[in-house]
């Protein structure tokens, strides 16, 4: 008897497991309305540019997931672009800090990271469900030997792009 109530006190714990799982899933889901293309800003109107390591002045934001990251559902890859639209490299999906980004359903934001794992550049931006057009947030610089460099206000404005 004592088995079977041990038994049914993993049944119900493991079940009770469940919806936190699924609630990751849903915090790090796919959030399709931001999929796209974006062109990035610093406060002053100024396109982010190579002042702010590793970063580009466009991106795409694609639905595949990063392959070598073990967060279910989590991180995405990144494309980084040049102001014309054209890829600045391809993303290196074999490479665990290549450019990725990721959704943060409890705060609606979505984090865009130009990290190589020591230094980059790193915006978060409010990602409200339904207004996608124009994402507003911050960007850092950040250096694995000094505090961050840069902060300040940064947004994204969704652009048409090129197939």
């Amino acid at each position: 008897m004592r088995f079977i109530r041990v038994l049914a006190l993993i049944v119900v714990l493991t079940e009770a497991g469940n919806p936190l799982a699924a609630q990751v899933l849903i915090r790090t889901g796919l959030r399709i309305d931001v999929i796209g293309c974006y062109r990035l800003f610093i406060e002053n109107g100024r396109q982010v540019d190579s002042t702010f390591y590793n970063a580009s002045p466009l991106v795409r934001l694609d639905s595949v997931l990063h392959p070598l990251i073990p967060e279910v559902g989590a991180f995405r890859i990144l494309w980084p672009l040049n102001a014309a639209g054209r890829p600045l490299d391809r993303p290196r999906p074999h490479y665990p800090l290549s450019p990725l980004w990721w959704a943060d359903s409890l705060s609606d934001s979505v984090h865009l990271s130009f990290s190589d794992g020591f230094s980059g550049t790193v915006l978060i931006l409010s990602a409200v469900v339904g207004r996608s057009d124009t994402l507003r947030g911050t960007i850092e610089e950040d250096w694995d030997f000094v505090p961050p460099t840069k902060r300040g206000a940064a947004y994204a404005v969704r652009v048409p792009c090129l197939n």
